[in-house]
């Protein structure tokens, strides 16, 4: 997890254990959290200037909002219930393991080298939305069949955001709070223009009740 070379808060490089889980595919489309807006009278996040499009990711919604504010609530104690088992956001070490598609090392999720025709991005060609999570092109499926791991939408994991620690780590969840109350982000978004900013190790951060267009998420089911 991490590298030797990147910026700071992704170094040191270390060794991470993780038990099974499994990752949705794709990331929440608007039309599953439209789902749970009708079930429990929560109202719809604010529209995005292309509107809240049934196939696309959803964006506009906060980690609070996603996990309630105390981590026990919010949309992901909906989908446990309607999934019948327990479902929430991945930790940083389970996204960047996943993102990789299990391959030790590897710097994008399919290869160490930055191909635009696999993600829905600003490189090249200026995107001014999100792009649905199904599509006939930018689009890739990677070892594990998990697409828009970059591109599309940046992810809130579950973590604190902090700096890592060296040595073997079993499970990892980040640190056990935040001064500055930020959650770990991960993933790229359809707005960035560079390729750098793709790669499986880059980590972002942004407070627990901020909204943006740029940031969604996916569940995992350990």
């Amino acid at each position: 997890m991490g590298s030797a070379s990147g910026p700071s808060d992704q170094r040191p490089k270390h060794t991470v254990r993780l038990s099974p889980f499994r990752m949705g595919a794709t990331p929440v489309t608007v039309a599953v959290w439209k789902e749970y807006c009708a079930a429990t009278g929560t109202p719809l996040p604010d529209a995005p200037p292309w509107g809240l499009l049934d196939d696309h990711p959803v964006v506009h919604v906060s980690w609070n909002d996603i996990m309630g504010i105390d981590g026990k609530g919010g949309f992901c104690a909906w989908a446990s219930d309607v999934a019948g088992f327990k479902l929430m956001l991945p930790t940083e070490a389970q996204f960047e393991y996943a993102a990789r598609g299990g391959r030790d090392g590897q710097l994008y999720p399919w290869g160490n080298t930055f191909d635009v025709a696999k993600l829905w991005c600003s490189v090249m060609t200026v995107r001014k939305q999100t792009a649905p999570v199904l599509r006939p092109s930018n689009i890739y499926r990677n070892a594990f069949g998990l697409t828009d791991m970059a591109g599309n939408v940046l992810h809130f994991c579950s973590d604190w955001y902090g700096p890592y620690t060296s040595g073997l780590q079993t499970d990892p969840s980040g640190p056990s709070s935040s001064a500055e109350n930020f959650r770990s982000i991960r993933g790229g978004s359809w707005g960035i223009d560079d390729p750098e900013v793709f790669q499986c190790s880059l980590r972002f951060r942004n407070i627990s009740g901020s909204r943006s267009p740029s940031v969604g998420f996916r569940l995992i089911a350990g």
